[in-house]
């Protein structure tokens, strides 16, 4: 051997180069996706829910990055997932295949919480805070305010839910008699108002206050009952019938 070769143990043992940034992402994702199907929705945050449904849609080494930017934007996944697909569109490098997911995401989340709902919606049963809890899935994590209304017939049992305005970030316009009009169309014998706050609290402003009397006003001349208001946000939500207000 020559006297300048390298000897046996001069020679690198590991030299092996480092695996591609998409074979190392294929593997993080398959070690999420593994997590998640056996621990179940609380062993992942909601960046880690958004990976996964951006996964397969995006390039791999894509889905991460793109869930950590509707985080930054939105805040939280559920108001990613509760934004118009415009909005979606003007994330760079989302593509419409994930705007789609995370839209039929929302959709589907929405259909199970109105399979929860109980037959008979009223106030004063203990199952109500499953309609609560339905109101908060349609509107709670909404950019603007929405008002929506919830027709039921004679007993009390769910007929439609209806979107009735969208408004700014702070007023949304209601207007007593188109509410009056779609209550008869239906032959709705009560309703149940709710709108958002995109503000996050839940608190009744005094605009509220006497919208929902000129709601109740406008009711009460056609037959209709108005069951209880609704103010939802993501974290909670204020019950006019609790409160006393109706």
């Amino acid at each position: 051997m020559p006297d300048d070769a390298p000897g046996f143990h001069e020679m690198p043992l590991f030299d092996m180069p480092a695996a591609p940034a998409p074979v190392r992402e294929d593997v993080l994702r398959h070690r999420l996706r593994t997590r998640f199907l056996r621990a179940g929705r609380e062993a992942v945050d909601d960046r880690d829910l958004l990976e996964l449904l951006l996964s397969g849609r995006q390039a791999a080494d894509d889905a991460g990055e793109l869930a950590r930017i509707l985080l930054d934007r939105f805040g939280a996944a559920s108001r990613a997932l509760a934004a118009r697909p415009d909005r979606l569109r003007a994330v760079p490098g989302l593509s419409e295949n994930a705007i789609a997911a995370l839209k039929a995401a929302e959709a589907l989340g929405i259909r199970m919480a109105r399979a929860e709902v109980p037959e008979t919606v009223r106030p004063s049963l203990a199952s109500y805070d499953k309609v609560i809890a339905y109101c908060r899935s349609l509107a709670g994590h909404q950019e603007v305010e929405e008002f929506r209304i919830l027709y039921v017939d004679r007993k009390n049992r769910l007929i439609a839910d209806d979107c009735l305005q969208k408004g700014s970030v702070c007023h949304t316009p209601v207007y007593p008699r188109e509410i009056c009009i779609r209550a008869l169309e239906l032959q709705a014998s009560a309703i149940v108002a709710v709108h958002n706050h995109p503000s996050g609290c839940p608190e009744p402003s005094r605009a509220d206050i006497d919208m929902t009397k000129r709601i109740k006003d406008a009711l009460r001349t056609v037959e209709v009952t108005l069951l209880d208001h609704l103010i939802v946000t993501p974290p909670g939500s204020v019950s006019f019938q609790a409160r006393g207000l109706l």
